[in-house]
């Protein structure tokens, strides 16, 4: 659960730095940051899609991780109150 949590929390960060990435390749970004280059830079734009992509992916990963660790552990809570109604049935 903590490398899922883990994950998670990577892919966010990850993510933020992809959006500083494509802001500062903006002509907004590039004037405040004294990059001395105006317009766009698409070279980094293609950096940031790629890396928000695989960030995206990362948090994806760790929220399949979580819900399997939640649907593992209603299902043994499921299987335990079945014990239990077969138990006072009678059944072995």
């Amino acid at each position: 659960m903590i490398l899922h949590r883990a994950l998670q929390l990577f892919g966010v960060l990850a993510l933020v730095m992809c959006a500083q990435l494509a802001f500062s390749a903006s002509p907004w970004g590039a004037a405040g940051g004294g990059g001395g280059a105006e317009g766009w830079s698409r070279t980094r734009l293609l950096y940031a899609g790629a890396g928000a992509v695989s960030s995206l992916a990362l948090i994806a990963i760790g929220g399949l991780g979580v819900a399997l660790r939640r649907a593992e552990a209603q299902l043994a809570e499921m299987r335990a109150a079945l014990a239990r109604i077969e138990e006072r049935l009678g059944r072995p």
